[in-house]
C-alpha cells in the first residue's frame, strides 16, 4: 500500500506478519508458512512445527476444553423470549445484518466503487403484502421508528423477507452529518445476561411512508436543469406548489440542438422537452417571458419584471449561462450568438441562401454549427484562437482527425488567429484578422464560450466565486435556496454540461422528498459532437497524465479516421 508499516512486498509477507501474531496462543500457527499453505491448500491448526504435514488434530476431539476443569460448560437458554415484542404502536419485528458486498460499517469496503454498485444506499426490506397495506411502493422513502429513534430510507420490496418482519442492513453510518441511515438508531441495548451478546437482531418498530409538509417552490429558469427538476420532483411529489419563471417565451427546449433547427434537420417541436399539452400533467405555474429582478431572502419572495412578488419556501436558481462576447464587438446586424430560439430565428432570416458565415471558436457549438450550415450550402470559415480544435476534450491526434473531417466538409479553417476589425455600417460585411487577412462575409457567429448568469444570486448575498457555491445537496449558503446547472460551483468546478444539470436536479428533488442518502458527488465530463457521418465522444481525461499511474490503450486506423484512446489507472491493481 506504500505506507510505513504496510509496505509489504507481497502477500507472503502479509501472511508472515499474521503468523507471528499467533505465537504462544491457542491458535499458534508459527510453523505455517505461505509456501506450505500453497502446497497443501488446507491444514489443521494449531501448526507449531514446520516438520508437520497436516497440522494437529481437530480441536476438542479429545473432549478437553479451555476451562479450569477442562470440561465444556453448557448454559441453559431461558424458557421465555426476553427480546422486545411488537405491540399496537410498533407492530413489526426489525432484524439487522450484513449484505453481500459490505462487512464493516463501510469504513473500508464503502470506499470501493464496485462494491457500492450492489446496494448504493441503505434500505428496509419489506414483504410486498406488508408494503401494500402501508401504501408503500418500491423506492418510496419510509420512516422506521422504535422506542429509541428513527431511520429514513428507501424501501426495497422482497418476498424473501417474512411478513411482519423488516430487515435493515447495519453498514451505513452518518451521511453528511445526518444519521438517519443508522440501524443502531432503532436497536435496543439489551444483552444476554451470560454471553453478553447484544440483542441487535430483534426489536419492535413501526413502518410508515414518508410524508413531507407542503411547500411553495419557486424555480428561476426554464432550461435543462429546471425541466429535469420538475420531471423528477413530480414523480415523487404531486402536491407541492411549483412556480417557474421563464425569461424566454419558449421554455424547456434542447438548446444544444439549435444547429439542427437552423439547418432544418429538426423542426422546433422536436427540440421541445415539455409540449404544451403535457404541461397540465406536471401541475406547474409556468410564467413565460417574465424574468426575476430581485430575490428577498429575508422575507422569502422574488420580485419579477411585472412588479409582482411571489413568496417561496424553497427557491431553486437555474438561470444557466449566456454567450461570452468580447468587449470590442460592435452591436451590428449580422453578428450573432447562438443561445436561444430568437438568436436562431434572427440568424435564419438574415443569412441568404448560399451565403458566407464566419464562426469564431472551434468548440462543440462552433463545430456543430459549421457542420449544420455546410449541409444547407452555406460557405463556412472557422477562426480558432488556439492551434487545434477541442484542446480540452481531445488529444493531439484526435484534434487532427477532427480537423481533417471539418476540412473535408468544406470549411476554411484559420488557427492561431483572432478578429480585430469589423467591416460594415448598416450590417456586417466582413472581418479583419490579427494576421492581416480580410474575409468578406454575410454573418458571424460568436461561439467562444459562456458566462454563468449568477448576478441575481450575488446581489441577494449568496456566497459566489466563479459561480454560486453549493454543497453536496446543491444548497447555497442559504439552505432554503438551491442552485443547479451552469451557475452551480461544486468543489471549485463549474459543470457546463446538460448531463450534470440533470443529475443535480435529481439530487435536489430526491433530497427535498426525504431521501437523505441522495447527494451530489460531481459529474463525469462527457462531450459528444453531433456531426452527421462523424461520431465523436470524449469522456474524462483527454490525455495520459503520466506513464506511472496510468496505462494508455489505443486503437487507430487513420485512413478510416477510426480512433479510440482509453486510459486506465494502475492504482488499486
Amino acid at each position: 500500500m506504500g505506507y510505513k508499516g504496510f509496505d509489504f512486498e507481497n502477500p507472503a509477507a502479509i501472511y508472515a506478519e499474521h503468523v507471528r501474531l499467533t505465537a504462544k496462543t491457542n491458535i499458534d500457527i508459527s510453523g505455517l508458512s505461505y509456501e506450505i499453505l500453497k502446497q497443501h491448500k488446507t491444514v489443521q491448526w494449531p501448526y507449531k512445527k514446520k516438520s508437520q504435514t497436516q497440522g494437529t488434530p481437530r480441536l476438542f476431539t479429545d473432549r478437553k476444553f479451555y476451562t479450569q476443569s477442562q470440561k465444556a460448560i453448557i448454559y441453559p437458554v431461558a424458557d421465555t423470549l426476553t427480546s422486545e415484542l411488537p405491540d399496537a404502536n410498533f407492530p413489526f419485528i426489525l432484524t439487522t445484518g450484513r449484505i453481500r458486498d459490505q462487512w464493516h460499517t463501510m469504513s473500508k469496503t464503502g470506499k470501493v466503487n464496485k462494491l457500492n454498485q450492489h446496494y448504493p444506499q441503505s434500505f428496509p426490506e419489506i414483504h410486498p403484502d406488508d408494503a401494500e397495506k402501508l401504501n408503500i411502493s418500491e423506492g418510496d422513502v419510509t420512516v422506521i421508528t422504535s422506542k429509541r429513534g428513527t431511520v429514513q430510507v428507501k424501501a426495497k420490496l422482497s418476498t424473501q423477507i417474512k411478513q411482519g418482519v423488516v430487515f435493515l442492513p447495519m453498514h451505513w453510518g452518518k451521511i453528511l452529518g445526518n444519521d438517519l441511515n443508522r440501524a443502531n438508531n432503532l436497536t435496543n441495548d439489551k444483552v444476554d445476561p451470560v454471553s453478553k451478546e447484544p440483542d441487535f437482531k430483534f426489536c419492535a418498530v413501526n413502518v410508515a411512508k414518508f410524508k413531507k409538509p407542503f411547500q411553495r417552490i419557486v424555480v428561476i429558469g426554464a432550461g435543462a436543469g429546471s425541466y429535469g427538476f420538475v420531471k423528477s420532483y413530480r414523480e415523487l411529489n404531486k402536491d407541492d406548489q411549483i412556480t417557474i419563471f421563464s425569461k424566454e417565451n419558449y421554455p424547456f427546449y434542447n438548446r444544444v440542438m439549435l444547429p439542427d433547427y437552423i439547418s432544418g434537420e429538426q423542426q422546433w417541436e422536436q427540440l421541445v422537452k415539455m409540449k404544451d399539452e403535457e404541461e397540465p400533467e406536471y401541475k406547474i405555474n409556468l410564467l413565460r417571458g417574465i424574468s426575476i429582478e430581485r430575490i428577498d431572502r429575508v422575507n422569502k419572495y422574488v420580485l419579477d419584471s411585472v412588479g409582482i412578488k411571489t413568496p417561496y419556501d424553497i427557491l431553486l436558481i437555474a438561470t444557466g449561462s449566456r454567450a461570452a462576447v468580447p468587449r470590442n464587438v460592435p452591436a451590428l446586424p449580422g453578428i450573432f450568438t447562438m443561445r436561444n430560439r430568437n438568436d436562431a430565428d434572427s440568424f435564419k432570416k438574415h443569412v441568404p441562401a448560399g451565403g458566407h458565415v464566419v464562426i469564431v471558436g472551434g468548440g462543440l457549438l462552433g463545430l456543430e454549427m459549421a457542420a449544420s450550415l455546410r449541409e444547407i450550402g452555406i460557405k463556412i470559415t472557422i477562426i480558432q484562437r488556439t492551434s487545434r480544435f477541442l484542446n480540452r476534450q481531445l488529444d493531439a491526434l484526435g484534434s487532427q482527425l477532427l480537423h481533417e473531417e471539418m476540412a473535408d466538409q468544406g470549411c476554411d479553417i484559420y488557427y492561431d488567429d483572432e478578429i480585430q476589425l469589423f467591416y460594415g455600417r448598416s450590417k456586417l460585411t466582413g472581418i479583419g484578422l490579427k494576421s492581416g487577412r480580410k474575409i468578406n462575409c454575410d454573418a458571424m457567429i460568436l461561439a467562444i464560450g459562456t458566462t454563468p448568469n449568477f448576478e441575481l444570486a450575488k446581489e441577494c448575498g449568496l456566497e459566489c466565486r466563479r459561480g454560486v457555491i453549493v454543497n453536496e445537496r446543491l444548497q447555497t449558503s442559504d439552505p432554503d435556496v438551491y442552485a443547479i446547472g451552469e451557475i452551480a460551483e461544486f468543489n471549485g468546478t463549474l459543470y457546463g454540461i446538460t448531463a450534470a444539470a440533470e443529475q443535480q436536479a435529481q439530487v435536489v428533488a430526491a433530497y427535498m422528498n426525504g431521501d437523505i442518502a441522495s447527494y451530489y458527488k460531481g459529474s463525469l465530463f462527457m462531450n459528444i459532437i453531433k456531426i452527421h457521418g462523424f461520431d465523436l465522444c470524449s469522456i474524462g481525461l483527454p490525455e495520459c497524465p503520466d506513464d506511472i499511474n496510468y496505462e494508455e490503450v489505443v486503437f487507430t486506423d487513420k485512413a478510416k479516421r477510426y480512433y479510440k484512446n482509453a486510459l486506465s489507472t494502475r492504482i488499486g491493481w
